[in-house]
C-alpha cells in the first residue's frame, strides 16, 4: 500500500508540539527567506522574455514548493511534442491561461516577497534579541538603574535576565509557529496560481485525448479509402485483365496456339505483378515479419528497403505486447519516412531501447536540414497521436540546419 508523505498541516494537526522538533520550521524559514532573492533575480534576468517571462519563474516556484509540499507540483502546461522555443511552441504557450497566471504572479512577487522579508526579520530578531539581552547586559558598563528599560525588569524586577530568557523562549516558539503558518499559506497561494488544477488538468487531457482519437479515426478512414482505391485501381484491374487474357487465350488455342500461348504468358506476368502489389499492400497494413519474427527483424527489413542509409540498433530483446510492438514499428516507419521525404539527409540512425525499466524509447535521428515543425504537416501529429493512444509521448529536437531527433517513449511492462 502506498503511503502518502506527511504535509505540514497533517503534521501540526497530529503532533502540534512535536512539530517544533522536526524540519518543518527550518523548511518554512528557508522557503520565506528565498522569496526575495528569487524575485530580484527574476526581475533582473527574465524581462527580455516579455510575455513569456513568467515561464521560468513558474517552473522555479513549483520546484521551491517541494520544501513544503509532499511531492512535485504538477505543471499546468500541456505537453508539447516539438522543440522548446520554436514558433509553434510560443504560439501554444501564449494561448494557455497558465502562461498569463505565471506572468501575473511574477508582477506581484516582488512586493509580496518584500513584505515577507520584513515579517521574517521581525519574527526572527525579536525572540533572538530577548534571548541575547542578558548576555549583552553583562558586557555593558551600566549601573543598577539600567535594567528598568528592559522587558524583564518590568515583568520580574528581581531577576530581569531570567524574565528575558523566558519571554524569548516563548516568543521563539510563537515565531516558529507563525513562520510555519505564514510559509504554508504562502505555498498554498503559489500552488493555487501556478500548479495545474486536477479537474482542469483532467479536462484538458480528456479534450486532447478526444481530439487525438478523432485525428486517429480520420487517419484510419483515409487509410481505408487508400486501400480501397489501391485495390480497385491496381489489383482488381490487373485481375480483370488476367481473366480477360485467359478467356481470349482459351478461344485462340484451337485456331492460333502461338497467340493463345502469348496471352497466357502475359496473364502469368500480370498475375505475378498483382501478387507483388498485394504483398506490398499487406506489408503496409501490417508487415508479416513483425508478426513472425518480431520488432527487431521488422526494423532491419525496413533498413534494407530504405532509400537512405539507415542504421538500426536494438537493445531491447524481449518482445513487447502486440499493440505496443505495432505502434513502435509504425512510429519508426513514420519518422523514417519523414526524414527521407523532407530532411535531405545522407544518413539516418534508429535505436530502440529502454529509457526506464517500464518505458520503451525509440530514437530516430538524421543529419538533414532540420527545422521540422509539428504544426506544418500531419506526419508528426499522427506519430504523436499513435504514441499518446498508449500513454506515450513524443519529443522533437530539430533546430534549423539540423540534426533532427525524434524520440518516442511508450509505457511497456518490464
Amino acid at each position: 500500500m502506498k503511503v502518502e508523505p506527511p504535509t505540514f498541516w497533517s503534521t501540526v494537526t497530529a503532533r502540534p508540539l512535536a512539530v517544533l522538533c522536526t524540519s518543518w520550521p527550518w523548511r518554512a524559514l528557508l522557503y520565506l527567506t528565498t522569496s526575495l532573492p528569487v524575485a530580484v533575480l527574476w526581475s533582473l534576468l527574465c524581462w527580455p522574455l516579455l510575455l513569456l517571462a513568467g515561464l521560468p519563474l513558474g517552473a522555479l516556484e513549483r520546484r521551491r514548493l517541494t520544501l513544503l509540499e509532499p511531492g512535485p507540483a504538477p505543471t499546468p502546461h500541456l505537453p508539447f511534442p516539438g522543440r522548446t522555443g520554436s514558433p509553434a511552441w510560443v504560439r501554444v504557450r501564449l494561448r494557455e491561461v497558465a502562461t498569463w497566471r505565471e506572468l501575473a504572479y511574477g508582477l506581484m512577487l516582488l512586493p509580496l516577497s518584500v513584505l515577507e522579508a520584513v515579517m521574517v526579520v521581525l519574527l526572527v530578531s525579536l525572540p533572538l534579541a530577548l534571548l541575547a539581552s542578558p548576555v549583552l547586559h553583562l558586557f555593558e558598563n551600566t549601573g543598577p538603574e539600567e535594567p528598568a528599560g528592559q522587558l524583564g525588569s518590568r515583568i520580574l524586577p528581581a531577576l530581569p535576565w531570567a524574565a528575558d530568557l523566558v519571554a524569548g523562549l516563548v516568543l521563539l516558539v510563537v515565531s516558529a509557529y507563525l513562520t510555519m503558518v505564514l510559509a504554508a499559506g504562502r505555498a498554498r497561494l503559489t500552488a493555487l496560481v501556478l500548479t495545474g488544477d486536477r479537474q482542469e488538468e483532467l479536462g484538458a487531457r480528456l479534450g486532447e485525448t478526444v481530439r487525438s482519437r478523432a485525428r486517429l479515426a480520420d487517419a484510419f478512414t483515409a487509410e481505408r479509402r487508400r486501400i480501397e482505391r489501391d485495390l480497385h485501381d491496381g489489383a482488381q484491374q490487373r485481375l480483370t485483365s488476367v481473366i480477360m487474357r485467359l478467356g481470349m487465350a482459351r478461344n485462340l488455342f484451337d485456331s492460333d496456339p502461338d497467340g493463345g500461348r502469348a496471352l497466357v504468358d502475359q496473364a502469368y506476368r500480370d498475375a505475378k505483378t498483382t501478387l507483388t502489389e498485394l504483398r506490398d499492400l499487406v506489408h503496409g497494413i501490417h508487415p508479416a515479419t513483425l508478426t513472425e519474427r518480431g520488432l527487431a527483424a521488422a526494423l532491419e527489413e525496413m533498413a534494407d528497403t530504405c532509400p537512405v542509409p539507415l542504421t538500426v540498433r536494438v537493445n531491447h530483446t524481449r518482445r513487447p505486447p502486440e499493440p505496443i510492438e505495432s505502434t513502435v514499428y509504425f512510429c519508426a516507419a513514420e519518422a523514417v519516412a519523414n526524414a527521407v521525404r523532407h530532411s535531405g539527409a545522407d544518413r539516418i540512425d534508429l535505436s530502440l531501447g529502454r529509457s526506464e525499466p517500464d518505458r520503451l524509447l525509440l530514437r530516430v535521428s538524421d543529419d538533414g536540414v532540420g527545422g521540422a515543425d509539428p504544426g506544418a504537416g500531419s506526419g508528426l501529429t499522427g506519430l504523436a497521436d499513435r504514441a499518446e493512444a498508449l500513454g506515450g509521448r513524443v519529443h522533437l529536437n530539430s533546430p534549423p540546419g539540423g540534426p533532427t531527433t525524434v524520440e518516442v517513449e511508450i509505457p511497456c511492462g518490464s
